[in-house]
């Protein structure tokens, strides 16, 4: 099969639509939309909103039980994110997660840099300003769960203010590949060098310097990687 054919002739992968829902569900969970212990919408809201059916949603929910990601509380309580949505053991279990997270590391420096040159550019003296109020609440930020989301906010606003929609959807899909374990990092560490980073890449942007907010957004996942790296290495020799 020549190049061309690889494009044009390769067999197509459709795979069923409850693993779409999974996707959806897990990007929600690493990005922090949905934080330990808060309810999911109901069945019927997810089915609608997703425009699959209730068998499906009820398919993608049985699979992230049993990877226990979720947990179904009797009564009203419905579906909840579990307390410990990623353990030591499942990541180590994969020998490959390392590679995924580098790899995921690597997209986050190439798409995440071009974000925040564009918001120096188009963001606006609001978009700054929620920029601001995410700083503010990160540091604040109490423990590992409202740190998740308020990092991720603030992040992705700039992507946002990039005006480009590919480029924000590759953003949210780097952050959510890289961070699926986020609550088994030493949080300390990370919130602090992130308070750093972040404060680089706002003084940059309100510049309107691209360059330098560019290069503040790839100091600041350089380091970030650095101590994502670190911490899986210490869980892996953990296991031994």
């Amino acid at each position: 099969m020549t190049v061309n054919d690889d494009i044009l002739l390769a067999p197509l992968e459709t795979p069923p639509a409850y693993v779409a829902v999974v996707d959806r569900l897990r990007r929600a969970i690493a990005l922090g939309v949905v934080l330990p212990g808060e309810r999911l919408p109901s069945e019927r809201t997810l089915a609608e909103s997703l425009g699959v059916s209730r068998v499906t949603v009820r398919e993608a929910l049985r699979i992230m039980q049993g990877e226990r990601l979720l947990v179904t509380k009797r009564g009203s309580g419905g579906t909840v994110v579990a307390s410990a949505a990623t353990s030591p053991e499942a990541i180590c279990a994969d020998g490959d997660y390392q590679v995924q997270v580098r790899e995921a590391f690597e997209f986050r420096l190439a798409v995440e840099g071009m974000a925040a040159r564009l918001a120096a550019e188009r963001g606006t003296p609001a978009e700054i300003a929620d920029l601001l109020a995410c700083q503010d609440a990160l540091r604040v930020s109490s423990g590992v769960d409202e740190f998740r989301r308020v990092d991720s906010a603030f992040h992705l606003a700039i992507a946002r203010m990039s005006r480009n929609s590919m480029l924000r959807r590759a953003v949210e899909e780097a952050r959510a590949a890289a961070f699926a374990w986020l609550d088994l990092r030493n949080f300390e560490v990370f919130h602090d060098s992130s308070i750093r980073g972040h404060e680089a890449i706002i003084e940059a942007i309100e510049r309107q310097a691209p360059d330098a907010a560019a290069e503040a957004m790839a100091a600041h996942i350089g380091e970030a990687r650095t101590e994502v790296l670190t911490a899986l290495a210490h869980i892996a020799e953990g296991q031994d």
